[in-house]
């Protein structure tokens, strides 16, 4: 029976072996297929990229870093390709990558095509506000004023800035818009500041409080504008705020500041038209039309404006043009009448 049990193991043991030849076998099998298979996709994948360069799709849907670098290659100047380039590298989560393809930009586009450099020292501004600090912020925005018109960068990051607070307020449970809305304001104080006798920033910052609702601090804001601006443009400045009221704020106060400046520049017919395009956008034709009156009865009106018969013939075109596309022939004809009236006083009065 020793012989017998010494059989049975012996028979167990060979049995084990073969087992184990098996797995191994089997995982050996099994990796080689894996491999073949890896293999093949990779086969598969340099045939696509093969025939996308043959056929020129790999130039409309660029997938590698060498694709890009062809396409730079081939035009250095397009901020378009430096721009998808550096998304090409976010999109991977290489932030530094993106940083050294925007830097690579700055030399290798033309100086003259300073809108194209601009462009790509906006998309540089735009990384370093989502994935940067306030110090690698700051300092990207001092290069880029070195390299571009100051005013024009901070008008850009103020815009990006604003975006921003669009962003949190649209998202709703979002815990960012404070945090969003003090780093904006405290940009726009600082651009304002910075360049206090540029009207173009005041209205920037103007149109920002009007799109958060905060009226009585653009009308604060205002009057420091006023204080900084040189005299000469007080009026386009406060035009721009009464067109703002209009579209963001209260018509009636944009009324009012228009009144003030019609009465303190009866020669000005641009913000006559101006007021009365602002009118009409808002669908109050009404008041439109009594602007129109206001000039050709000034007795009625009790306001007096001093414009050429060019000017009133310009006057009665756009009068015209606002009946046609909202008005009937009646009020039509009634423009007309005003019209030949004012011709016939005209001609009366160069006689005497």
């Amino acid at each position: 029976r020793g012989d017998e049990s010494s059989s049975d193991d012996d028979s167990s043991d060979s049995s084990d072996d073969e087992s184990d030849d098996e797995d191994t076998g089997f995982k050996s099998s099994h990796k080689a297929r894996k491999k073949a298979a890896a293999k093949k996709r990779e086969e598969e994948e340099i045939s696509r990229r093969e025939a996308a360069l043959a056929d020129g799709t790999a130039d409309q849907n660029p997938e590698t870093a060498a694709d890009f670098e062809r396409l730079v290659a081939g035009n250095p100047n397009s901020s378009e390709l430096w721009i998808k380039y550096m998304a090409f590298h976010l999109s991977l989560a290489d932030m530094d990558s993106a940083r050294n393809v925007a830097n690579r930009a700055f030399e290798r586009i033309e100086f003259r095509q300073e809108g194209e450099k601009l462009n790509v020292w906006t998309a540089l501004l735009t990384l370093e506000l989502k994935y940067g600090n306030e110090k690698s912020l700051q300092q990207t925005i001092d290069r880029a004023c070195q390299h571009n018109n100051p005013k024009q960068v901070y008008m850009r990051v103020c815009e990006l800035l604003d975006k921003e607070v669009d962003a949190a307020a649209s998202s709703i449970g979002s815990s960012d818009l404070d945090s969003a809305t003090t780093r904006a304001d405290a940009m726009f104080t600082k651009m304002c500041k910075k360049f206090k006798s540029k009207k173009s920033v005041w209205i920037a910052h103007f149109k920002y409080l009007f799109k958060g609702s905060r009226h009585d601090e653009a009308h604060k804001l205002l009057k420091r504008s006023l204080q900084s601006l040189p005299s000469y443009k007080h009026v386009e400045t406060m035009s721009k705020f009464a067109q703002l009221e209009f579209e963001l704020g209260s018509p009636e106060r944009g009324r009012t500041i228009y009144n003030g400046l019609l009465e303190k520049h009866p020669k000005r017919m641009d913000l006559l038209f101006v007021n009365i395009d602002k009118e009409v956008k808002i669908g109050d034709i009404s008041k439109a039309r009594a602007l129109f009156e206001s000039v050709v009865n000034p007795v009625a009106s009790g306001k007096k404006f001093n414009f050429s018969d060019k000017q009133m013939k310009s006057l009665f075109k756009k009068w015209y043009r606002v009946e046609e596309e909202h008005g009937d022939s009646n009020s039509q004809e009634r423009v007309k009448e005003e019209a030949r009236k004012f011709v016939a006083n005209s001609t009366a009065r160069k006689t005497h």
